[in-house]
């Protein structure tokens, strides 16, 4: 099986570190980012499978897009249900049926409902630095596996529930291999955050695996929004000190990979093995020990990637 080939890294292509940066938000570089990602996702996979709107502007599922009316597989009450479901859940994160809460919202941003309390609290969330190093690490992926891979973010609702940031199908096999949730560290606290992350996936990897309601399948050469089960979960990390470079490189948009993102894709595909690795010595269920298994092929290519990737940079 042949490796696609991975672009020319041009360490040229990393800024000076005295270069003036352009002016512009980390955070509406990224959702710039995520949303010329997302007219290439939707517009590849209505050419080669015939599927329309797989995907949102900010590059997550779409779930309107799997009401029965459409061609999906679930009644448009059920789809409401499960986006009020995430309305209650960020409405009572938030507080903002708090009288102390809703105080401080009309001090301090005008704001003098729960309901625009909670769109402020989504507004802050989509501006997290957790959430910037998820825009990046989904870019990053796209960037350097889109020949072989679909790489999206999943359904809001998939990851309030079971824990996932991104689906990663396999174009070839038609698996989809893993989930993806991604955590931002800042120096220091590396290992303490491993440790709470592994002990994490080795839960959910006993226990089968997680989920995504609004997920894909591909088979037969036919793409379908689909229920799928017994996906394996890693996390993935990004040092809050790289946010800045990483950032600036996805927003050129140029189709050569960068020092800094050869650097980063290799760590990702690195814990993504050692990772697996661990999870193989568990006594795990037969589902999920067969989409280990499964998982390797695509990480034998995976694994190609950042063979490439090294010999260019050397």
């Amino acid at each position: 099986m042949e490796t696609p080939k991975l672009p020319n890294i041009n360490p040229e292509s990393n800024p000076p570190k005295h270069e003036n940066r352009e002016r512009v938000p980390l955070v509406e570089k990224l959702k710039s980012v995520m949303s010329r990602v997302a007219q290439e996702v939707n517009r590849e996979v209505k050419e080669r499978y015939g599927l329309e709107g797989l995907v949102d502007e900010s590059l997550h599922i779409d779930p309107a897009q799997f009401a029965r009316e459409k061609g999906g597989t679930y009644d448009e009450a059920d789809i409401f249900d499960d986006e009020g479901a995430i309305y209650a859940q960020d409405r009572f994160n938030c507080s903002a049926d708090d009288v102390g809460v809703q105080e401080f919202y009309k001090k301090e941003y005008g704001i003098e409902t729960p309901e625009g309390i909670v769109a402020k609290h989504r507004e802050k969330k989509d501006a997290s630095k957790s959430n910037q190093a998820e825009m990046i690490i989904t870019a990053l992926l796209h960037k350097v596996l889109k020949e072989r891979f679909l790489v999206v973010r999943s359904a809001v609702y998939d990851d309030y529930n079971h824990g996932m940031d991104n689906l990663i199908l396999d174009k070839e096999t038609g698996a989809v291999i893993c989930a993806f949730d991604e955590v931002l560290e800042n120096q220091g606290d590396r290992e303490r955050g491993a440790n709470k992350k592994i002990e994490k996936i080795k839960r959910v990897a006993i226990k089968g695996g997680t989920e995504a309601k609004y997920g894909i399948a591909l088979k037969d050469e036919v793409l379908t929004r689909a229920h799928v089960r017994n996906v394996p979960v890693f996390y993935l990390t990004l040092e809050s000190k790289d946010l800045i470079e990483l950032t600036d490189q996805l927003f050129k948009n140029n189709p050569d990979i960068a020092e800094a993102e050869a650097k980063l894709f290799a760590h990702l595909v690195g814990s993504i093995k050692e990772q697996k690795e661990i999870l193989q010595k568990l006594n795990l269920p037969a589902t999920m020990k067969r989409s280990l298994d499964s998982f390797e092929n695509s990480l034998t290519v995976l694994e190609g990637y950042i063979s490439k990737s090294v010999t260019a940079v050397v």
